[in-house]
């Protein structure tokens, strides 16, 4: 992708739904803006900022918090250990009859001298092998658990924030009003992640369900999302628990669960009335090098050899026919890893094959679609643009479902509770409860000065 242009690279990260926070960083910066500016109109000055320091602030953790922790952890513990940060320990998976086939593989095959040495390395120390493993594990504990405290703190600190505010406000009335009747008042102002267990790889049970959310960023800030919809609820003060369980609901909803179906709902629209299959990936469509590569001779028995490849031989197969144009576009696409600034298949990342050969079909879809179309790349850049298109419009379904349908729902809700109220019952409990206080407080005052 390092040759791709900006615009290019951002739609497609936010195509990437299964694998990039790029998507869930549009959604929730967008909804957030909507959130905030609602509820500041629709319901209070405290409710407004109180969504605004818990969604931003929350974003900002619950975003940047594990990429940039892992990154600290790659940099430093690997660094200690001389262990390499980019290599998949995915590729550790052994074989039916025990072997670590895969790596023997890529060890031969390896682009260049530096991931020939790591993999050699890897495949020849069994103790290696344990402490790739083994930091893998502590570097995804390590992120999701720091990163989940500080979610949690945020929490706290934005309950107290209003708290603290709404306590300042009555004790300021409350010192207008005496000060006018020349009376004063005083009021009170407010680990170990890793065991010597050996870590099981073999993708079956548990460890298959585990394992996905250490290698996918998005499940792993699932994990997040989950922690935090404890915490929230946990901390939810009275009155507000159900309108939180309603928000983080249609959080989960659109961020995780609809945003592929979405998608693919799209595409199928797209397929059906518009007559143009938009499921290939928007940098391959992006591409100067397309209209060469989808009308190769070879392209259509490249596909079919492929898909009945067995699946054990697909890394072979890839490797033996680079020069090949399905091939390239599958490097193109990113199903197919290479080393950033060059077209050689990075050894030390994991292939998926699944993916490849599903990207395979996609290919063999658009090429055969293309058939008989007099302007060719009049119909690809088409096909670039509605490709573009359906990636904005999920964007903005799931924004617009979470920024401004949940909240107007909630509000909604809010009126009919609390006789046509809009503010949040908990804050309104708050600032009944300082106002009592402080006219108490008011009161024992004036009797004393009276004495």
């Amino acid at each position: 992708m390092s040759n791709l242009s900006i615009t290019t690279k951002i739609i497609q990260q936010l195509s990437n739904n299964s694998g990039s926070v790029v998507p869930i960083a549009a959604k929730d910066t967008l909804s957030n803006c909507a959130i905030t500016y609602i509820y500041n109109k629709e319901a209070s000055k405290e409710d407004g900022k109180e969504r605004a320091i818990e969604e931003f602030g929350t974003e900002v953790l619950w975003i940047g918090g594990i990429p940039l922790l892992k990154k600290l952890f790659d940099i430093t513990v690997y660094k200690f250990f001389k262990a390499d940060p980019d290599f998949d320990i995915r590729n550790l998976k052994k074989n039916a009859q025990g072997n670590l086939e895969r790596l023997e593989f890529l060890a031969k095959n390896a682009p260049d001298i530096k991931q020939k040495q790591v993999l050699e390395n890897i495949l020849k120390n069994e103790n290696v092998q344990k402490l790739y493993k083994r930091l893998h594990v502590a570097k995804f504990i390590t992120a999701t658990a720091a990163t989940l405290a500080g979610l949690s703190g945020l929490i706290i600190y934005k309950q107290k924030t209003t708290q603290k505010e709404l306590e300042q406000k009555y004790k300021n009335k409350m010192e207008l009003q005496n000060a006018c009747n020349k009376e004063a008042t005083k009021s009170p102002v407010f680990n170990k992640f890793m065991g010597n267990k050996e870590t099981s790889f073999k993708g079956g049970g548990i460890s298959k369900f585990l394992s996905g959310f250490m290698y996918n960023p998005v499940m792993n800030m699932s994990i997040l999302d989950g922690g935090i919809t404890a915490t929230r609820l946990a901390q939810g003060r009275k009155g507000e628990r159900a309108e939180i369980g309603f928000k983080e609901g249609f959080q989960i909803l659109f961020i995780y669960c609809l945003a592929e179906p979405i998608q693919k709902g799209l595409e199928t629209l797209s397929a059906k009335f518009l007559k143009t299959p938009i499921k290939n990936e928007y940098q391959l469509l992006s591409s100067d090098k397309l209209k060469e590569l989808i009308t190769s001779d070879t392209l259509k028995d490249s596909v079919e050899t492929l898909i009945k490849t067995d699946d054990n031989k697909v890394l072979e197969y890839l490797y033996k026919n680079q020069e090949n144009a399905l091939v390239k576009m599958l490097k193109i696409s990113g199903e197919l890893p290479t080393i950033k600034g060059s077209d050689a298949i990075d050894a030390l990342s994991f292939v998926d094959v699944k993916k490849v050969k599903n990207a395979a079909k996609n290919i063999s879809e658009l090429a055969q679609s293309t058939a008989g179309k007099a302007d060719l790349d009049k119909y690809l850049s088409k096909v670039k643009n509605i490709k573009g298109v359906s990636v904005i419009a999920n964007i903005l379904i799931g924004a617009a479902a979470i920024g401004i349908l949940q909240p107007m729902l909630n509000i909604i809700q809010r009126k009919k509770n609390n006789n046509g109220e809009t503010i949040n019952p908990a804050i309104k409990k708050l600032e009944k409860d300082m106002e009592q206080k402080f006219a108490f407080s008011g009161t024992d005052e004036k009797l004393n000065l009276n004495k």
